[in-house]
């Protein structure tokens, strides 16, 4: 059952919990940096993980959060949002279209995210996105931000946001689109279908691919399938991890595992 000390005590955030952009911050990295983005257990039973009706979120807590499991955009970005409103941030559920590879947005906006409104301005939470992406909420704003090497900007269209992100030496390169109007987690009962997705589209990556994410203290680290990106300090570096053993130890270092614990 969701309780908000078990949940700070499992994230390692000793306090204070006030409202402040300072303490969101905060709660947001070291979550990022403890609880993994993973979605195999909804690759292994063949299901997408996106329909809210499947998703208990107090089952969710003790196994993603306190079981260290972790899990995908609706069910970290969902647990995330239970804690921020214990914590009186008033936070809200936003839906996002991811950028695809075929350069364009998905028809659907099946990506869950939060917003928190802090002294006037809106902040952008995130704690669900594979990546790499923000390790740290972005304000709302037209400059440009600066996290662990990478920079970051929010920019207008039309009514809806899109973020955008540059590595060190890359390009900038848009995240997702969202509409910032408040969703319910109910929203996404019926999955992708009910977000807008149609029959034709592409998908970002093959459903049936496992895609695991942490953030390091200078960086983060992505593994989807056996492609590694890594990124330190805002360098980022993306290769394909044929030998077996580097894969399994790619994958131990983001879920957590201590070495030799097969």
């Amino acid at each position: 059952m969701f309780n908000a000390e078990s949940y700070l005590s499992g994230i390692g955030y000793p306090g204070p919990v006030d409202r402040t952009p300072r303490a969101l911050r905060e709660l947001h990295r070291r979550h990022m940096e403890r609880v993994p983005y993973d979605n195999s257990v909804w690759v292994g039973r063949g299901e997408s993980g996106l329909i809210a009706a499947d998703i208990d979120l107090d089952a969710v807590f003790g196994a993603a959060v306190l079981g260290g499991r972790g899990g995908n955009c609706l069910e970290l970005s969902g647990s995330f949002h239970r804690l921020l409103g214990a914590l009186g941030f008033e936070p809200e559920i936003y839906s996002a279209a991811l950028w695809e590879p075929d350069g364009r947005f998905s028809d659907a906006e099946a990506h869950l995210l939060l917003g928190v409104r802090l002294l006037g301005e809106l902040w952008l939470v995130d704690v669900g996105f594979a990546g790499p992406g923000f390790i740290e909420p972005l304000r709302v704003t037209g400059g440009v931000q600066e996290q662990h090497g990478c920079r970051y900007r929010v920019t207008g269209d039309g009514d809806r946001l899109v973020v955008e992100r540059k590595a060190r030496d890359g390009d900038w390169h848009a995240l997702y689109r969202l509409t910032p109007r408040p969703r319910a987690f109910a929203d996404w009962n019926d999955g992708p279908a009910g977000m807008g997705r149609r029959a034709a589209t592409g998908e970002l990556v093959a459903a049936a691919t496992v895609m695991r994410a942490r953030a390091t203290g200078r960086g983060q680290s992505v593994l989807i399938g056996r492609i590694l990106t890594t990124v330190d300090d805002g360098v980022q570096q993306t290769r394909v991890l044929v030998d077996p053993a580097e894969f399994q130890a790619a994958t131990d270092r983001i879920l957590g595992v201590p070495a030799g614990d097969h």
